[in-house]
């Protein structure tokens, strides 16, 4: 029987051996006798003196024994192990199965591969590791240590005891070993070695290393353990997985036990399987053990209400099924305690069993009684509101009911010819107008509204349209809103007419007292700055008319020159003032205070380089200004022409200008270094017409008068801070149109 076991391999004259299921050898051919240096022929079964086993002729040489090689064989894996023979020779051993026996083929690879004996073990695809009998480690090849090295470097470490390891006492892996010493048999089992860090995405995190451990043990010819062997193999990834999957899987079920409806499952007879939370609570039944379980198919109640036939079309058709069923539970008192009709929303589905893939029906109920009886009290609710509406349309006032968003739900025939076209129902309030938009003050005065609990009215104005509308919201017990509108834009457009009317009555008014006031000044300067020049005049004339020497009478003559001359510029300065006053309509334009200023200065050029003033400006705050530009220049020149004017011998004169906001208003302040003035002696006079308070050739005391008279022309005010010796500074406020 060997010999035609064996005749395949020596008719190919290839070293083979034929071993037993437990690895003791039966058969050599003369090629594999020279290889392993074994006698030629057959061999005595085990226990005899002269049976020769696997581990004795190859595993110890190559570093694998007989259950790790039928392990590889098992797991469907190459069962191969190479061997460096006394010939000098590579050798591969393959193991394959042969009827009741094992065949192991011999091929030579020394030409495929160095002469390392450890090289077989590290091209192991699993990690391999030798102990002594007491779990002192004594090798593992590169696959192994890399494993370590993952958790715990020193488990590799020479002397390094795994019995003694507290750790894997409580993961069970010291009890693999143990299981081995004790029965001789190979152990495997699923171990949690310990954690390791991943790098996921830039982040560091500490997963889990699960690993499938095979322990066996290598014995003598006595059957003492001299050596055990451990095998190992990542499972970290399977096992997440496994468990992901048993998370989802309770996860599913937790879902299914709290559904908001009812989740019924069937078997493919019709039994119930499954009954979740809400379906239980609607039943008001607690199942009793050991009660007959309910079947859809034979139960009277079920077939009454033809749901065995639902169930029958799911389960031949293959196809989901939503039905409305109205049932009275008050005929059945067996499966559940409602004693009510109910009307029932059922949907049922096929679905095929994971585990014994056989077709299942589930099927979701969703009580909607109250639906059905809200149904019925909406469709009592809809007659009367046609009437309601009815009654709306004949008022002769806009109506519409909606949500708080602006969905509308109705709009009176009167509300349509407001809005220029038909609205449905549904249509959203602010889609139907856009006028009406997110920053409207309509949209600001509606979410106002909205907020309070009792009715509110206003009103606001459409430009689109030119039309004013009251508004009176009204909230509704039920959340929704009523609103109701009025057409006051007649009413609206009087006020505005009477409110123009007074507008311009007032502003004529106050230009009278300006009139006035001008009519008054111009009196004032006139009976005071002509009334000398003119008695000087008549003075001159006499002395002229009553001298009879004629030089006398040249000399004179100059002198009423000089005095006409000075009367003609008094009144081109008041008529320069009068002027200003008129002119209280001037158009203003946006002026930029740094570009005026330029302006002037490049007018100014020389007046400036010969004085050596120095201007600083800060229109950070207030960079532009609505106003004249002819007097705003006018009022920049002469603020800068009087700090030169009145500037001081001692230092440097300076002028520094400001503008800033202030309660609507814009101000600027022009702050010099000059001679200052005595603001207690001269401060109401400071303002005057040609009024000087130095003895300044160049001093007519015209330009402040004509600053002052600008800027209250435009509606502001002008005012001053000094103290002798220390400088002057004025306060401009601008009026803001």
């Amino acid at each position: 029987m060997m010999n035609a076991i064996m005749s395949n391999a020596l008719t190919g004259v290839i070293p083979a051996l034929l071993l037993d299921l437990h690895g003791n050898l039966l058969y050599a051919n003369q090629q594999a006798s020279g290889w392993l240096q074994i006698p030629e022929g057959e061999f005595h079964p085990a226990g005899n003196i002269t049976s020769v086993h696997f581990n004795d002729v190859i595993g110890r040489n190559a570093g694998v024994y007989w259950p790790m090689l039928c392990h590889l064989l098992n797991m469907g894996r190459p069962a191969c192990v190479e061997m460096y023979c006394h010939t000098r020779q590579w050798v591969q051993w393959k193991l394959s199965p042969a009827g009741d026996h094992f065949l192991l083929s011999g091929t030579d690879i020394t030409g495929r591969r160095p002469a390392e004996p450890a090289s077989v073990l590290n091209a192991l695809p699993f990690g391999l590791q030798h102990f002594a009998p007491d779990g002192t480690h004594r090798g593992a090849n590169e696959l192994q240590q890399q494993i370590w090295e993952g958790i715990d470097p020193v488990l590799c470490m020479p002397g390094y005891n795994l019995f003694e390891e507290p750790v894997f006492q409580e993961t069970g892996l010291c009890d693999l070993f143990t299981a081995v010493q004790c029965n001789c048999e190979p152990a495997t089992g699923e171990i949690l070695l310990g954690y390791r860090e991943q790098a996921i995405n830039g982040v560091i995190r500490i997963l889990p290393a699960y690993y499938e451990a095979t322990v066996f043990a290598v014995s003598d010819h006595q059957g003492s353990i001299i050596e055990l062997v451990m095998i190992m193999s990542d499972i970290t990834e399977k096992q997440l997985s496994r468990m992901q999957l048993q998370k989802s899987a309770r996860l599913l079920d937790l879902i299914i036990e709290h559904l908001p409806i009812g989740y019924i499952q069937f078997d493919h007879f019709g039994f119930i399987r499954r009954i979740n939370q809400t379906q239980r609570e609607f039943f008001q039944y607690e199942y009793e053990e050991g009660e007959t379980p309910f079947n859809i198919m034979n139960d009277p109640f079920a077939r009454l209400y033809g749901l065995d036939e639902l169930f029958i079309h799911v389960m031949v058709h293959n196809k989901m099924l939503r039905v409305e069923k109205q049932l009275d539970f008050s005929k059945d008192s067996r499966w559940t305690a409602q004693n009510k009709e109910v009307w029932l929303d059922l949907t049922l589905f096929p679905l095929r069993d994971p585990v014994d893939q056989e077709q299942i029906v589930v099927v979701l109920v969703n009580d909607i009684t109250d639906r059905k009886l809200e149904r019925q009290m909406r469709n009592l609710l809809q007659r009367n509101t046609e009437q309601l509406h009815l009654f709306f349309d004949a008022v002769d006032m806009g109506y519409a009911t909606m949500e708080r968003d602006g969905t509308l739900s109705f709009v009176n025939t009167k509300a349509e010819e407001m809005a220029g076209r038909q609205v449905f129902p549904g249509e959203n309030l602010f889609s139907v107008l856009p006028e009406l938009g997110h920053l409207s003050p309509f949209r600001t005065r509606f979410s106002a509204a909205l907020t309070g609990t009792v009715s509110q009215s206003f009103s606001s104005y459409f430009p689109r349209r030119y039309k004013w509308y009251e508004f009176l919201i009204t909230h509704m017990s039920d959340g929704t809103v009523s609103v109701f509108i009025r057409d006051i834009s007649d009413s609206r457009n009087m006020q505005k007419d009477l409110f123009r009317a007074n507008k311009q009555l007032s502003k004529l008014n106050r230009s009278l007292v300006n009139q006035n006031q001008q009519l008054e000044d111009f009196a004032h300067i006139t009976s005071h700055n002509l009334r000398a020049p003119i008695a000087n005049l008549k003075a001159l004339m006499q002395m002229h008319n009553d001298s009879v020497l004629q030089h006398e009478k040249e000399q004179y003559l100059g002198l009423l020159q000089e005095v006409i001359l000075k009367i003609d510029e008094t009144l081109n300065d008041l008529v320069d003032v009068v002027q200003i006053r008129k002119d209280v309509d001037m158009e203003r334009e946006e002026l930029i205070f740094a570009e005026r200023l330029q302006h002037v200065k490049d007018v100014l050029f020389a007046d400036i380089e010969k004085s050596g003033i120095q201007l600083t400006t800060n229109f950070e705050h207030a960079p532009s200004l609505e106003f004249p530009r002819l007097y705003l220049d006018s009022i920049l020149q002469n603020l800068i022409t009087n700090a030169i004017r009145y500037r001081t011998l001692e230092h440097r004169p300076r002028l520094h200008l400001r503008s800033w906001r202030e309660n609507g208003h814009t101000m600027l302040t022009a702050e010099d270094n000059g001679l200052g003035i005595d603001m207690e002696r001269f401060g109401h006079k400071l303002f005057g017409f040609r009024k000087t308070f130095h003895k300044n050739k160049d001093a007519k005391g015209i330009g402040l008068f004509i600053t002052k008279t600008q800027v209250e022309a435009m509606g502001g005010s002008i005012r001053a801070e000094s103290t002798p010796g220390r400088g002057t500074k004025f306060i401009i406020t601008f009026k803001t149109e």
